[in-house]
């Protein structure tokens, strides 16, 4: 058993130690598994040995509060003294209520009661079994799977198994998984790619530098300007631009929002990845040679988890994006930044595909 136990206190330290950077923001509302390794510390009264059991749970969120889950346990307590052990297979019903959902770790309290059978080899029973405790889930990827430790206080209402004894109070300490339903793990790297792919820069053809503000009185002395966007016809790719129209080189209308490509965030954070400060950097050389721009950085987030708090988080990441560009020697006066939240999605937030499309930082030119 010696050689178990030491799993215990490993995934313990794995728990406690999770990059602080993985934030629990986006909680799903579907149905999940957590498999569950338990070390049990057993009631002194049942003389026997500490070991370890398996719990296996079935769980879905009901609201920002309250989980339900239903638990399978079984485990073995070696007898002290004498050979034998306690053969114990229970089936519980656990409510858990979590305090604040939007936390980077989140922490919750189990109530629950179900059934405990219990086989000692002479003797078998069944009996009623109640359990408390507390716990902590943390995010481990992008797709909802939590890694999750609780201890807990099981009575087990055990009246046969030893004379003169009517109950056992035994702790247990639990590490495990919240698998939700449909998902499947990815790599940080496979992750950061789908963001990237769909997060992203301003095109070459509508940059800023093309921007051209000529008179209509200029153009006329040069040539005929069609339609009074500034471009004389001759030069001019979209000749039925409406007069007053922002056109680029071409005589073709700017277009007045982009996405920003390859700016990433740390998982549920306003931290800017590495690679994002490349493209950050273009945007402040396109600002810098044109210093008659004025943007709004907008944020936006997808559909999952508590709106307040992604308009919270949309906020920061346009912050995070306009103190980088002003880092960058961008004057701060011309720049707004907002955070939009969930609103305005561009693609179906029922995919994951949609969702990490969702999760973007967009330009807006400001006239």
């Amino acid at each position: 058993m010696n050689k178990y136990i030491s799993v215990i206190p490993l995934a313990t330290a794995m728990f406690f130690s999770s990059n602080s950077t993985i934030h629990a923001t986006e909680e799903g509302a579907g149905w999940y598994v957590s498999p569950m390794l338990s070390y049990i510390k057993s009631d002194s009264d049942r003389n026997a040995d500490n070991d370890l059991g398996l719990m296996l749970g079935l769980g879905k969120k009901l609201n920002q509060q309250w989980n339900i889950e239903v638990s399978a346990a079984i485990d073995s307590l070696d007898f002290e003294s004498v050979s034998g052990e306690y053969k114990q297979r229970g089936l519980m019903v656990d409510g858990l209520y979590f305090f604040e959902r939007d936390t980077r770790m989140q922490t919750y309290a189990i109530v629950g009661a179900g059934i405990m059978k219990t086989d000692t080899g002479t003797n078998e029973s069944s009996n009623p079994m109640l359990n408390v405790g507390v716990g902590m889930m943390q995010e481990l990827s992008d797709n909802g799977m939590k890694l999750r430790a609780d201890i807990r206080y099981r009575l087990d209402m055990d009246d046969e198994s030893l004379a003169n004894e009517d109950e056992f109070g035994d702790l247990m300490l639990n590490v495990g998984l919240k698998i939700p339903f449909g998902s499947s793990p990815q790599s940080k790297r496979s992750a950061m790619s789908e963001q990237s792919a769909n997060e992203p820069m301003v095109n070459e053809d509508s940059k800023a530098a093309d921007v051209v503000a000529s008179s209509k009185e200029d153009s006329i002395l040069a040539d005929i300007d069609s339609d009074n966007d500034g471009i004389i016809d001759s030069k001019d790719k979209c000749p039925a631009t409406e007069a007053h129209i922002k056109v680029d080189s071409s005589g073709c209308k700017i277009q007045q929002s982009f996405v920003l490509k390859g700016v990433n965030f740390i998982t549920g954070s306003d931290v800017l990845s590495d690679d994002s400060k490349n493209s950050l950097n273009d945007v402040a050389a396109t600002l810098a040679k044109n210093p008659g721009l004025k943007v709004e950085i907008a944020g936006y987030t997808d559909s999952r988890g508590n709106a307040g708090f992604n308009q919270r988080l949309s906020q920061k990441r346009a912050e995070s994006v306009k103190a980088y560009i002003v880092s960058q020697g961008i004057d701060d006066s011309r720049m707004i930044a907002k955070g939009y939240g969930v609103d305005s999605p561009i693609a179906d937030n029922a995919s994951s595909q949609g969702r990490a499309i969702n999760r973007r930082v967009e330009i807006h030119l400001i006239d």
